[in-house]
């Protein structure tokens, strides 16, 4: 076999190959670094077409593929990057994205490989992994030796995980599992899945459907109220026509004479204002239901939360858009008549309430209960540990 000739002051072919995969490298961590993801991401793949025998542009494509959601992708560079000799950073790495590809046997070995680290993170991961395979007594053991407050999260959630047939991550079984918050749904939404999507309008015809399935939900569980409460352009429309629809009083806050409240929301931006709009309610003792149309998720799921939300993601309601997200209004292109671009309106509040509740109660009576809500029904009763189902409204003690 022929050897790569070389003369004085010049490298091997193998070694030009090398010098120039580390350009394309340190090309694409200065565009990373600039915040230029497209540009860094070609010039690490480019990189890597040399077959360099360093790891880190591998590592490098791994990681970028996996936070664009490419996880199958991602990890096939990965796993080059751990053969050419890659840090526990990597592993790391590749523990997440085999998680995320449901490889739960897999991603472990990862995480243990790593436990020298002692690093709590890696310990979370470690349970969170025991747990998606069922090993409810090593993530317990596991868990419970974490103060990490995500630890804490996972160890109270435990029980709720031994009652599932299968680990689930959409968004109405992880709602549930740690913050043991009933997701209703709301129009357009396939079965038991909540679609991840951007940004929904709830309109009228939305609202009327959630609606639907909130009464059922009243009925199946004998809910009995006092009065209906919400206060403000956003949320006092909705309370307002919920409480003509229950034919229950209205008021914007707590009031003398009333022991069962109902707390409606339009649009809740976060756990944050879900626990301002109960603190009163909550540091009275008072028993109380909080329903809320749709919940703008900041954080990890919480006990914090609604009891019962519609739809869970970013998204507004007719009569009051003023995020700069529910403002996009489609536009001609510039230049390309054939093209559309989207642009952010003004904001808009209607200041005509009666309005928005005649509309509102006009919806609701002009539709009915949807017949997958008894898929949504029966999943719930099989997973009992709803909080909105663990009060006595009658009394407000715990059953």
């Amino acid at each position: 076999m022929l050897k790569p000739t070389t003369v004085e002051g010049t490298r091997p072919l193998k070694s030009m190959t090398e010098q120039l995969a580390r350009k394309h490298f340190e090309r694409g961590r200065q565009f990373e670094l600039q915040d230029k993801g497209d540009e860094a991401l070609s010039a690490y793949l480019k990189s890597c077409q040399l077959q360099p025998s360093f790891s880190a542009p591998f590592e490098a494509v791994g990681r970028m593929l996996a936070l664009q959601g490419r996880f199958s992708e991602a990890v096939v560079h990965l796993d080059t990057a751990i053969e050419l000799g890659a840090d526990s950073q990597t592993r790391q790495w590749r523990g997440y994205v085999l998680g995320r590809l449901h490889r739960y046997e897999d991603a472990l070995a990862d995480y243990l490989q790593l436990r020298e680290l002692a690093d709590h993170q890696i310990e979370v991961n470690i349970g969170r992994m025991l747990l998606a395979l069922r090993r409810f007594d090593e993530a317990e053991n596991v868990l419970s030796a974490i103060s990490d407050p995500t630890a804490v999260q996972l160890l109270n959630a435990i029980p709720r995980y031994r009652e599932f047939d299968v680990f689930a991550e959409d968004v109405r079984s992880i709602r549930y599992l740690f913050g043991g918050t009933c997701v209703l749904g709301t129009l357009g939404e396939s079965g038991l899945r909540i679609i991840d999507e951007k940004y929904q309008l709830l309109d009228y015809a939305h609202i009327a459907f959630t609606l639907h399935r909130f009464i059922a939900q009243c009925r199946r569980y004998q809910w009995s109220f006092d009065v209906v409460i919400g206060a403000g352009a956003r949320h006092q429309p909705f309370a307002q026509a919920v409480a003509q629809i229950l034919n229950l009083p209205w008021r914007e806050k707590a009031s003398s004479g009333y022991e069962r409240y109902l707390v409606c929301s339009s649009v809740i931006d976060g756990v944050g204002e879900s626990a301002a709009l109960t603190k009163e309610l909550r540091d009275a003792g008072v028993a109380h239901l909080h329903f809320t149309l749709g919940l703008i998720p900041k954080g990890d799921p919480s006990p914090s939360e609604p009891h019962l939300v519609g739809f869970v993601n970013r998204c507004a309601v007719p009569w009051y858009r003023v995020e700069p997200f529910s403002r996009l209004q489609p536009g001609t292109a510039s230049g390309d008549s054939n093209g559309l671009e989207f642009h952010i309106g003004p904001a808009f509040i209607n200041p005509n309430r009666s309005e928005v509740v005649r509309a509102i109660v006009d919806a609701y009576k002009q539709t009915k209960l949807d017949s997958e809500w008894a898929d949504i029904d029966a999943w719930y009763r099989k997973h009992q540990r709803l909080r909105c189902s663990q009060w006595d409204f009658g009394t407000g003690d715990l059953i």
